[in-house]
């Protein structure tokens, strides 16, 4: 009995902290929370690998997988009470993470916020890897659909843009504290960065199985070709690096998929 009230606390635990995640997410959007929306920050430090503003729009998909994710882990089934045991605190944590990284922003404390996220995104590696441990599925080790669909896929969609907004947040501290790259012109780093995310999401899909990463990886690039398309530097490489990104990022997963059943098969 106690644990089955532990569950249930914490299945509604959760669903409060995403409640309250969306809600200060909503106040810091429109502006509410500090005078200036988020956007409105963001562009008075305009660095060269900030997206165009529609490319943000994906944190509505994020919630819409989120809110999805918190009604599967309060359903009264079996998988959804290994969900909640799989998540933990992780998802409180990254629910707290996310406030404090959206408040400290919305108020300029940007070298604060910049450290939150990288705590932030640590919590989303740790939840990345719980939910993919299969023991104890009642499918003989396996994770079924529903798991990968409202647990899995989620998370991994959260994580990978959480790794593309790092970078995009790194760029706007270095904007806000004027700093001059080593003397390295910006759209050199720019690029550069824009490399090693596009290499991150297709070892992502590889080694982790994240389909999602290399996609969310070519909509920021895409985004960030459409702000800056008269500049060369920029625009250029992004018409590469997107097309290269999504095919290289779906044949490295195709690859690893084949690689971890063959793996499983020989156990």
């Amino acid at each position: 009995m106690s644990l089955t009230m532990s569950l249930t606390r914490r299945k509604a635990g959760n669903v409060l902290t995403l409640v309250v995640v969306i809600a200060l997410n909503g106040l810091a959007a429109t502006g509410v929370m500090s005078g200036a929306s988020i956007g409105d920050i963001a562009n008075r430090y305009r660095s060269l690998v900030l997206p165009a503003d529609y490319v943000f729009g994906i944190w509505s998909l994020i919630y819409l997988g989120l809110i999805a994710s918190a009604i599967y882990q309060a359903l009264p089934t079996v998988g959804a009470e290994r969900a909640v045991q799989r998540l933990g605190i992780w998802w409180s944590v990254t629910g707290a993470l996310n406030v404090a990284w959206i408040s400290l922003f919305s108020f300029g404390q940007f070298a604060l916020a910049l450290l939150v996220m990288v705590t932030f995104l640590v919590s989303l590696v740790a939840i990345g890897e719980r939910v993919r441990v299969p023991g104890g599925n009642s499918q003989g080790g396996r994770i079924t659909l529903a798991e990968q669909a409202f647990l899995i896929w989620p998370q991994d969609l959260y994580l990978a843009w959480i790794s593309v907004a790092l970078i995009v947040n790194s760029f706007q501290f270095a904007h806000a504290v004027a700093w001059r790259g080593f003397g390295i012109a910006e759209s050199t780093w720019a690029v550069a960065m824009m490399i090693v995310a596009t290499m991150l999401g297709v070892i992502m899909a590889w080694h982790r199985g994240n389909w999602l990463f290399p996609l969310v990886v070519a909509w920021a690039l895409r985004g960030i070709g459409a702000r800056y398309a008269d500049i060369g530097a920029i625009a250029g490489p992004t018409r590469w690096l997107v097309p290269v990104g999504i095919v290289t990022g779906v044949i490295a997963w195709v690859v690893g998929q084949r690689a971890r059943r063959e793996r499983a098969t020989s156990r």
